[in-house]
This record gives C-alpha cells, structure tokens and sequence, in this order.
C-alpha cells in the first residue's frame, strides 16, 4: 500500500523526546503571539465597524455617529443621532427641563407606551408637554416649545392633539 505515514498514522510510542520538544516550543510561540493576533483582529474589527458607520450616513448631511460609543459596544445602538435632535438635547440640558421631561416620560410609560414611538425631539417635547398640561392645566407655549425641542408648527400641533388623548 502506502510507504508513508501521516502524523496521525504514527504510533504514539515512535514519538522522539526532540518531538516533544518541538511541540512544546510551538504551543510557547503561539501563547507568546497571541496578544499581538488578538489587537489585530481587534483593529481590523474596529476599523470595519468604522467603515460601517460612515456607510450609513453617508449622503445624510442630517445625521452625526457616535464613533466613540460605537466602537466601545460593538454595534451602532443609539450612535446614530440627528444634528436636530443633538440641538434639542442640549437645550433641553441647558433650560434644566430633564427633570419635567422624566416626569413626563414616566406618565407617558405608564399610560400608554406606544406614545413614546417617535423621534428623540418629538419624544422629549411630548413628554414635557404632558407633564407640563398635567401639573399647571395648561399647555406650555408653542414658541418655547419649538425652540427648545427643535420642532416644527405642524409637530407641535401634532404633539398638543396627543397630550389631549393621553390626559383625557
């Protein structure tokens, strides 16, 4: 038949003691390398990660990604923002409204969760709309309103019929 033998056909006890040797030296080099293998793959990862991610918002002026939160997960789960929404959200920090808009969200959460299926912005601005209608009785100005949440009229109009359908 066949003269010769594959590595797994020879008998364990044809084994040399320079076999052994040679073996041992392989698996050292291999533990010894693999840090350096591992930040490669994890580059190559992260740069493809990256690359996604410009993909996605490409030919979007509107969108921003936040890489750095993109590359810490792994996965573009609450990376992708709008500059619109990236403006509401630091008025919202800066007029001190978080504390209303929590209280909103809260009501909203316990009412009727399917409400909260909107943009940030729009998200936001209903929240403090509810919990602002639901403190004083009244609504709060359209004009801060669109300012502060970055909406539209038409938004805003849009938003007050839902407060309306959630405080009832």
């Amino acid at each position: 038949m066949h003269d010769k033998l594959t590595s797994l056909e020879v008998p364990w006890h044809n084994i040399t003691p320079g076999d052994h040797e040679i073996a041992q030296e392989r698996r050292r080099r291999k533990q010894r390398n693999s840090g350096a293998n591992f930040s490669l793959v994890s580059y190559r990862y992260k740069i493809k990660l990256y690359e996604k991610g410009r993909k996605m918002v490409k030919d979007k002026p509107w969108l921003e990604v936040d890489f750095e939160k993109a590359l810490e997960n792994g996965k573009f789960i609450h990376t992708i923002i709008s500059k619109a929404s990236r403006r509401a959200l630091k008025n919202i920090e800066e007029c001190g409204y978080w504390d209303v808009v929590k209280e909103g969200l809260n009501y909203i959460g316990l009412k009727n969760p399917a409400f909260l299926a909107r943009s940030e912005r729009s998200k936001y601005a209903l929240a403090y709309m509810v919990a602002v209608k639901s403190k004083t009785g009244r609504y709060p100005s359209k004009e801060d309103v669109v300012r502060i949440f970055n909406i539209s009229d038409t938004s805003y109009r849009r938003l007050r019929a839902l407060v309306e359908r959630l405080l009832a």
